[in-house]
């Protein structure tokens, strides 16, 4: 069914929903914006980066959401009241302490964060919480804005929410939870976003982009979906539980694939595929799309793209195992719960058994089995992407030398670019514990998360992350003098920038929109920091070098550049 006319009508409400949004409030005279940039926010980005272009406000862009509220809290108390704009998840809870800090002063400072439709709360959705009520008692006014609001709707909200910043009795509005206060504060609005989330034009651009990539990936000998085999799918993200050995031998017996997280048990069973993502994309997208007769999903799968797509379908049957809220329900598309793994087991080994042999087919005929089909598409994925040193290369010769240490050394990935692509990489090796922060999937205190676990676990850690993620959490590498110290080496994959976001829709954005909104490559000498910091720390530009700098034991505060 051809939906683009319905696309192109989300794309224009999307546009002008956050256009109107914006210029609601710098027409109340809130021309002072600090605006954190991020995926679901994005709309508001492009708004203001164009209105900022035609100097009709300030705009300041920050990485660190707590600092950027701090910033729009001094800006308020010098007189010029301003907008603090941040994403989904985890962004919104780092301005609390300048909300509270507002809510005492009374300063009338605004909170603008961005989120996904209210129907996602509550299903797994990667980066949602509960965001309306955040601030509690600290905020004079709260509203909850959703799509489709109509243009009077949300003159009324913004109105509601600008009269109680300044002190002001709101006018009655139904949607609001209403707080009257006689002296000014802070108020927030929580407005959400459904994609796509990018202009009509820079989706255009990335999808001929796509287009030209796939063209000149594209196999010699494309798999055809009416010759290549049928089959089911296990699917495990964070929170899936691996412990049950009699579901582990069921699946490996059935000859299914598994696609899962590189922080799972299961990347360590025996059918675990890599480059998965990056196959069910290209690859074999159309034979998934023909040839997939079911998907079984353990915990909350939440990386990409293609994984999603599959989780989400409503033409074959969805399954979940795990107790209940563990596990993704995005698209309310479940077919069963099998809260008991052994009684699925069970059933996979029943449809597992042997059926009589069919009649022989010529060998340039008969496909290969629909694991080792994953499994070599998988590879070959990975070739293409490790063949060039890169992050994809560095991420496998930093999985290689952890899983492969004299010594036990634990793994602790960052979010955003660096999970997906280790994500990729990750061979099937020693069950060493892996850890990341996939609850909201934040890049914000991933040192301090590292170095907290390395105190627990009481043995060496390496945590690997993207620079904007080191950046976000400097204040991690201090500590007291009498404080104790773990065994802990932070590998720093100095890529210039958020480069996540070239992946999306928004690289397609013109170079300059995307290298201030979304890139925001930082200022400052990371070897510097921490060394200033009482860190040993190394620069490397090489693949020779990485190996070797990885082969020396863990000891102390260490940190390595890697600078691609």
């Amino acid at each position: 069914m051809d939906n683009t006319g319905q696309r192109d009508n989300q794309d224009a409400s999307n546009r002008q929903y956050a256009w109107d949004l914006v210029r609601l409030l710098v027409a109340q005279g809130f021309t002072d914006w600090f605006y954190c940039p991020g995926s679901r926010d994005a709309p508001l980005g492009y708004a203001l980066n164009q209105l900022a272009a035609s100097r009709r406000l300030n705009l300041h862009v920050r990485i660190d959401e707590r600092d950027a509220a701090f910033m729009a809290l001094g800006s308020t108390r010098a007189g010029h009241p301003a907008v603090l704009v941040m994403t989904s998840g985890t962004a919104v809870g780092n301005a609390l302490p300048a909300v509270m800090e507002a809510a005492h002063a009374g300063l009338p400072l605004l909170v603008l964060s961005a989120d996904r439709p209210a129907a996602l709360r509550g299903t797994g959705a990667n980066q949602t919480t509960w965001q309306p009520g955040i601030f509690g008692n600290f905020v004079r006014f709260a509203t909850d804005i959703q799509p489709g609001v109509t243009p009077a709707e949300l003159q009324r909200a913004v109105s509601a929410a600008v009269a109680s910043c300044r002190g002001v009795s709101p006018s009655p509005h139904p949607a609001t939870n209403e707080k009257h206060f006689p002296i000014p504060g802070p108020v927030h609005i929580n407005a959400s976003f459904v994609e796509p989330l990018a202009p009509p034009e820079t989706i255009e651009a990335f999808a001929t982009r796509a287009t030209r990539t796939a063209s000149a990936n594209a196999s010699e000998n494309p798999l055809d979906p009416h010759q290549a085999p049928r089959g089911t799918l296990l699917i495990a993200g964070d929170l899936s539980d691996a412990t049950y050995t009699d579901l582990c031998e069921a699946v490996e017996n059935a000859g299914i694939p598994v696609l899962a997280e590189p922080q799972t048990a299961w990347r360590c069973h025996p059918n675990a595929v890599r480059g998965y993502a990056k196959a069910a994309g290209t690859t074999l997208s159309e034979v998934a799309e023909h040839n997939l007769e079911r998907v079984i999903v353990a915990g909350r799968p939440t990386l990409t793209r293609p994984i999603t797509r599959l989780i989400t379908r409503r033409d074959i049957p969805v399954e979940t195992v795990g107790a209940p809220g563990t596990t993704v329900n995005l698209a309310d598309n479940i077919a069963r719960q099998w809260t008991d793994a052994s009684t699925l087991a069970c059933e996979l080994a029943k449809a597992a058994k042997p059926s009589p042999p069919a009649a022989p087919r010529p060998p340039a005929e008969t496909p290969e089995s629909w694991l080792e089909m994953w499994r070599v598409a998988g590879e070959d994925a990975v070739a293409a992407l490790t063949q060039d040193w890169g992050f994809h290369s560095a991420a496998q010769a930093i999985w290689d030398s952890t899983m492969t240490a004299p010594e036990p050394v634990d793994l602790y990935l960052g979010a955003s670019l660096t999970i997906r692509v280790f994500d990729a990489v990750a061979r099937i090796l020693a069950p060493n514990r892996v850890f990341t922060n996939r609850g909201l999937a934040g890049i914000d205190g991933t040192i301090a998360s590292a170095w907290g676990a390395a105190l627990a676990r009481r043995q060496p850690m390496r945590l690997v992350f993207g620079d904007v993620s080191f950046f976000h959490d400097l204040g991690a590498l201090c500590h007291g003098r009498t404080e104790e110290v773990p065994n802990l080496q932070v590998i720093v994959i100095n890529n210039g920038g958020g480069r996540i976001f070239g992946g999306l829709e928004h690289g397609a954005a013109p170079a300059e929109t995307f290298t201030r909104m979304f890139l925001t490559a930082q200022v400052g000498d990371i070897c510097g920091l921490a060394r200033a910091a009482d860190w040993q720390a190394e620069r490397i530009d090489n693949q020779a070098d990485l190996v070797s700098a990885l082969a020396q034991p863990v000891r102390g505060l260490s940190l390595l550049e890697v600078v691609l």
